[in-house]
């Protein structure tokens, strides 16, 4: 059982001693009314090596902005917090740190090691998808790299930008898991909330300065430390969600870059999806657009999103079938139906750009793109498409048309033969009978 201690106070606890409850219980629920002091307290937690992302703040005012009781709020924290057990975070060490005989009687060895907010991935599935490496262009920090990704922890921010950026949604925080944020998400929305306040430690006390910004306050380190995947979810279930960031404090914020950037891609998806729709539950981008996508048939270019659309040059493509093979989410097929056709899927494609590095002709091209008629109805279009080569001597299929005309014509560059050329148009059998006929005749000579 978890156990999880609820301690309301209307000052600040002690640290040291927040810190022990920390480390002693499965998660703490700290009800009060200082949330101008809570990033100092938050900050000494995390410096003495406590378990920081296991305390949660609720403010009594939170209770009059999303119209919802203190009691149900802590309910569905305890939840979350309930969810989160499962988790471990990414510790990293601060041997450098001046600790004093107390903290060191108290702690041990572990107030040498820091819980921090620093990415974690898949690495089994991530692994598989060999050719992707879209997290590691999304970092404006240049912290990632390697496959799977590697975090550097001295170039980390802790702003979680990048986990908005696997469209596998393989990518994620630990701290702030993807399956504690949703069952909080839904939780609050059971309990009638409608409408979700995100912001980060530094901007909470000045959610209650104005009346203007209403709904429950969800901190997390930063703005964009909301992943995508899981602000799609809220969406579905119902609620409004708003991120209180001004414009200001974030002038002044080392991660002012991030959450710039992480409130276009915000913008990105509302100008695409409309709010409400049965709830999905996948970490797939596509598969939590899916239902929220108006169905308008019709492309549409995207700058940040992580949907994606495969073409083809109809006069270099061979439909050899190379990107076929190498497609990792089956997104691409071969359909033979009197012709040779090369089918994309909209609505499974992960732009790993597998497709477009192994083809041969250098014939298929990837952009972010969205079509939300193909993306909800997971129809599969033509991209290319060749007619069937027959062998001239029984009939016999081959292969597309324009994949031997390609071959010849490369080969025709080479300097070989007509007759070897000739060969190209006979099936197996045909072609080995007409060997030994050269054969017979090179004998008879």
């Amino acid at each position: 059982m978890v156990d999880i201690r609820v301690l309301r106070s209307q000052e600040p606890p002690p640290s040291d001693e927040l810190a022990r409850l920390a480390d002693e219980h499965d998660g703490v629920i700290l009800v009060g009314r200082w949330a101008s002091e809570w990033p100092k307290l938050l900050e000494y937690l995390r410096k003495a090596g406590a378990r920081w992302h296991r305390v949660v703040y609720i403010d009594e005012r939170d209770a009059g902005k999303s119209g919802v009781g203190a009691d149900s709020l802590v309910e569905a924290y305890r939840a979350y917090l309930e969810a989160l057990d499962a988790y471990i975070p990414v510790v990293v060490s601060d041997t450098g740190k001046i600790v004093s005989r107390r903290d060191l009687l108290r702690s041990g060895l572990g107030v040498f090691f820091v819980y921090t907010s620093i990415p974690d991935v898949l690495s089994e599935r991530c692994s598989s998808l060999k050719a992707c490496g879209i997290c590691l262009e999304s970092c404006p920090y240049s912290a990632l790299e390697g496959k799977p990704p590697r975090v550097s922890e001295s170039k980390c921010a802790e702003c979680g930008l990048c986990t908005s950026s696997c469209p596998s949604g393989l990518l994620y925080t630990p701290t702030h898991p993807p399956a504690a944020v949703k069952r909080l998400l839904y939780e609050l929305r059971q309990r009638g909330v409608e409408k979700l306040v995100v912001t980060c430690p530094l901007n909470r006390a000045r959610v209650y300065e104005g009346e203007d910004v209403v709904g429950v306050v969800l901190e997390l380190p930063c703005i964009a430390a909301f992943r995508l995947q899981e602000y799609l979810f809220a969406r579905q279930l119902g609620l409004e969600v708003a991120f209180f960031c001004p414009e200001e404090a974030r002038e002044r914020c080392p991660r002012r870059r991030t959450a710039g950037e992480y409130l276009l891609l915000i913008s990105e998806a509302e100008e695409v999806t409309r709010p409400q729709a049965k709830p999905v539950h996948s970490d797939k981008l596509a598969e939590l657009v899916i239902p929220l996508a108006p169905g308008r048939d019709e492309w549409r270019p995207l700058a940040r999103l992580g949907l994606f659309r495969v073409t083809a040059d109809e006069n270099l493509c061979t439909l050899c079938g190379a990107c076929v093979k190498a497609c990792p989410a089956n997104s691409l097929v071969l359909a033979r139906d009197g012709r040779y056709r090369l089918l994309f899927n909209h609505s499974s494609c992960i732009g790993c750009n597998a497709c477009v590095k192994v083809c041969p002709e250098k014939a298929l091209t990837i952009e972010k793109a969205v079509n939300p008629a193909l993306l909800s109805s997971g129809k599969m279009i033509e991209i290319a498409a060749s007619d069937v080569t027959r062998c001239r001597r029984c009939g016999k299929e081959i292969a597309p048309e324009k994949m031997i005309k390609r071959l010849s014509e490369k080969l025709a560059e080479k300097g070989v033969g007509k007759e070897q050329l000739e060969s190209l148009w006979l099936c197996g059998e045909c072609k080995h009978e007409a060997e030994l006929e050269e054969f017979r005749k090179e004998i008879e000579k």
